[in-house]
């Protein structure tokens, strides 16, 4: 008799589901959203990461360009007025430094 009646039991365990169940599921919905929301804040992330790198890139081409259009004025002012003045010079020297901090 306490066979039937464990039988019984566990038949009703798994039949409809009770309002524990519903309740059990809910921290599985939580755990589900907030999986999700994880996902979407990582993928934006991603994408803020890639604008990032990738404005930095495009301020590392610049100013290579800033660069190359110094030395050409620096190489045409050394031949049209014979040289740069000592002030000129110790100024180039310390962009120069400046400049290859980045690269």
């Amino acid at each position: 008799k306490l066979d039937s009646q464990s039988e019984d039991a566990s038949h009703g365990i798994l039949g409809a589901p009770s309002k524990y169940d519903q309740e059990a599921n809910k921290p599985t919905d939580k755990i589900q959203r907030r999986l999700a929301q994880n996902r979407e804040a990582a993928r934006k992330s991603r994408l803020r990461k890639k604008a990032y790198v990738q404005q930095l890139e495009s301020s590392r081409l610049k100013l290579m360009q800033l660069e190359q259009e110094l030395e050409r004025a620096r190489h045409q002012g050394m031949y049209i007025g014979g040289g740069l003045d000592s002030n000129h010079m110790g100024f180039s020297g310390s962009v120069n430094s400046g400049i290859t901090t980045f690269e």
